[in-house]
């Protein structure tokens, strides 16, 4: 799929849909919304900013959440990945250096409700939801990142998307909570989904003939693939939403508290940069993956993605 063409051919409405892995916020966005209320370090008064304190040599806490390719531990213990290497050189530009970022590792969950009390920001690949968007403000998207199928190499079942792999009797195999699995629970039979909690569990099933494919973010294919002879990974695609009919385009971001937007908004201002320069982000971002024609967001705002809810 060419996502340069499809973004100039789409126009971004409120019912645009916008998922992420393990996604968060639902039922308890609310409680995240308090908890950044409740905690908020700008409200708390002091010091000029936290994009001035770190312009001024100030620890910056940001967190992560160990997963590969976006934000993750390597195993020197160095912390990396596409998100990270994209914001270290973001705050380099705003004259904060990378030694003094505070990489925090954090469950998912806490990411947002932590905002202000264990971590300063987010980078985490964080995909900008209009229900996220109530609580925190995003930074504009340094990429996006459509879907895939993992199959028996050669892909002996000529499966090409999840949705229209529903047409058919395959059986689908999803990674619980993710953006997959609510997609396939809404268009497949129950029977024919094979749920598990990671992706080695799910690829030890499509080798046992248990699932005949697995649905997840392209990237998250590809990097498993590149190691194993016995599967690969089809071409990308944009998930389908079951109930509008819209195709579901994620796109991921840095993350502040609503109090820090100008920092926010001196972010935006190098995210637009470096995006204007092609090579330079390819150059960045290559290494885990991504590429200008499948992941440039061409544009893209955090804004056009939430029209209700951005701050």
């Amino acid at each position: 799929m060419n996502t340069r063409k499809f973004l100039e051919e789409t126009t971004v409405s409120d019912n645009l849909k916008l998922n992420r892995r393990h996604l968060m916020l639902g039922a308890s966005g609310g409680a995240a919304v308090l908890a950044l209320g409740a905690c908020s370090r700008t409200e708390e008064g002091g010091g000029g900013g936290l994009l001035e304190e770190a312009q001024d040599g100030g620890k910056l806490r940001v967190a992560y959440a160990d997963e590969a390719p976006y934000a993750y531990t390597a195993e020197d213990g160095s912390v990396t990945g596409q998100s990270v290497d994209t914001y270290i050189y973001i705050l380099d530009q705003l004259g904060i250096s990378a030694d003094q970022i505070e990489w925090k590792q954090t469950k998912w969950e806490s990411l947002i409700p932590g905002l202000g009390s264990t971590h300063d920001m987010v980078v985490a690949g964080m995909y900008i939801t209009p229900e996220r968007c109530e609580a925190v403000a995003f930074a504009n998207p340094d990429y996006i990142m459509p879907d895939a199928l993992m199959v028996l190499a050669g892909n002996p079942g000529g499966w090409t998307t999840l949705n229209d792999m529903a047409e058919t009797d395959g059986v689908i195999g999803v990674m619980n909570g993710t953006s997959e699995y609510e997609v396939a629970s809404a268009i497949f039979d129950e029977e024919r989904i094979n749920v598990q909690a990671n992706l080695d569990a799910l690829m030890l099933e499509l080798k046992a003939g248990r699932c005949d494919a697995i649905g997840l973010t392209s990237a998250n294919l590809k990097l498993a693939a590149e190691a194993d002879a016995e599967v690969e990974v089809t071409e990308p695609f944009w998930l389908i939403d079951p109930e509008s009919g819209e195709e579901i385009i994620g796109a991921g971001a840095g993350v502040f508290q609503p109090g820090d937007s100008d920092f926010r908004d001196a972010v935006n201002e190098e995210v637009a940069t470096l995006l204007e320069d092609t090579a330079t982000w390819e150059g960045i971002v290559s290494p885990y993956g991504f590429t200008a024609d499948v992941n440039h967001p061409e544009g893209l705002t955090a804004e056009d993605l939430c029209p209700d809810t951005y701050q």
